[in-house]
């Protein structure tokens, strides 16, 4: 059997995988049964997310873990972020200031499997964020609030960074036509299937969700009209809304 610290370095190196992290419950089920038991909890509830299944009974017990330990197994990240919230078992998304992101991403990498960013304070340093090749495995990224107006939304969508991102909430961010446009015009962004645009200075173009996400704005269609196909902007069934951040595309089954 594999020793914690190898298995959690294969956890951190492949973030992506499930397979670390089920070896990593494997390794620590004999000294610490209700890690084990978390971890398996939360992958189970990502295969449903990702399956668009529901997965209530398995929350409430992941509820309940998180609440008794989350401290203990944060620990690795707690010094660095601001907040912190557990994906398929392990710390996967944090909050955290943008500067200090930029300074110290590459440990945080290497201290826990991110995949998914909450940042703040953006706005000064968003010509050197968006130029960081540390965004590369990103997947999901809430940068409400951060002021960043047309020329920061320009600077985000020509990030060649970014690639991987499903996910984007630009909510309240004083974001106008010019910011708009420079988004959908965006080759950078091939897997943003969502994209939160409420609070800023433009009506959000994005569909309108009644029952299930299913009216594409006349906005969204001018805008596929002329730079092409966007999921972010074209309607689709959806179950859920919004979209789980590490679940947003559907299932191909579905």
């Amino acid at each position: 059997m594999a020793d914690l610290e190898t298995c959690y370095a294969w956890v951190v190196d492949e973030p992506t995988l499930d397979e670390p992290r089920e070896a990593f419950a494997v390794a620590v089920e004999r000294t610490d049964p209700d890690r084990a038991e978390f971890i398996r909890v939360q992958l189970a509830m990502a295969r449903a997310r990702a399956a668009w299944a529901d997965s209530y009974p398995l929350s409430l017990r992941s509820a309940a873990l998180t609440e008794r330990h989350h401290q203990r197994w944060a620990q690795p990240v707690r010094q660095l972020v601001a907040g912190y919230q557990f994906l398929r078992g392990f710390v996967d998304l944090v909050t955290m200031d943008a500067g200090i992101f930029l300074a110290f991403s590459a440990d945080l990498y290497r201290r826990a499997p991110v995949l998914h960013l909450d940042l703040t304070g953006v706005r000064d340093v968003a010509d050197e964020l968006f130029d960081d090749p540390q965004l590369e495995r990103i997947v999901s990224l809430s940068l409400r609030g951060c002021a960043l107006g047309d020329h920061g939304v320009a600077l985000l969508a020509r990030s060649p960074y970014l690639r991987r991102l499903e996910w984007l909430d630009l909510s309240d961010n004083g974001i106008g036509e010019e910011g708009l446009d420079a988004l959908a015009a965006s080759t950078s962004l091939p897997r943003l299937g969502y994209v939160r645009l409420a609070g800023n200075a433009i009506d959000d173009p994005t569909p309108a969700h009644a029952d299930e996400y299913d009216a594409t704005s006349e906005v969204g269609r001018a805008l596929q009209d002329r730079y092409g196909p966007r999921d972010w902007l074209e309607a689709q069934a959806r179950w859920r809304w919004p979209p789980d951040r590490d679940a947003v595309r559907r299932p191909a089954a579905w």
